[in-house]
């Protein structure tokens, strides 16, 4: 299936996907260490089958885009829990609220909200991180780029 014959549901689903991705890689690109803004990526195109279509892993964040056996795109996500308030919670938080904002049906023009998956949430990310890192033979590694300018704008994402 190509991608203009995907059901519009599935097309807004890749969409906001892809926008929280990039969203995402503006935030880690706001993190001055440079292990934090290490990620690797999966992206199996596996638009006509069920599978993973594109996955992030990051000692931060999860993010992945799956097709499912009855035709429909879903999104999972997780994100490193921390015992103390620092910086990183806050870029924590503001992904969780972006993964929803731009998956509401306000912003997306049609019902997609289901489309995000919390059977499980991935806590621990940076434990996942360490263990694909060592044993997976999907994923490709990749540095986002450290944006200083781009921190001071951190806490003004633009969600659109």
């Amino acid at each position: 299936m190509n991608p203009q014959q995907l059901s519009p549901y599935n097309q807004v689903v890749k969409q906001a996907y892809f926008k929280l991705l990039t969203i995402t890689k503006q935030m880690l690109a706001t993190i001055e260490r440079h292990e934090l803004r290490c990620t690797l990526i999966r992206d199996d195109d596996a638009i006509d089958r069920p599978g993973i279509i594109h996955q992030l892993v990051n000692p931060l964040f999860h993010l992945r885009l799956e097709h499912y056996s009855d035709q429909r795109y879903g999104i999972r996500y997780g994100f490193e829990l921390f015992d103390n308030p620092n910086g990183y919670s806050k870029l924590t938080a503001m992904f969780i609220r972006t993964v929803y904002k731009l998956t509401d049906q306000q912003v997306t023009g049609i019902n997609i909200e289901d489309c995000i998956r919390t059977e499980w949430v991935i806590t621990t990310c940076s434990d996942m991180y360490e263990y694909i890192e060592e044993h997976g033979k999907h994923h490709s590694f990749s540095l986002i780029r450290y944006n200083g300018k781009a921190n001071r704008l951190k806490n003004s994402v633009a969600v659109h």
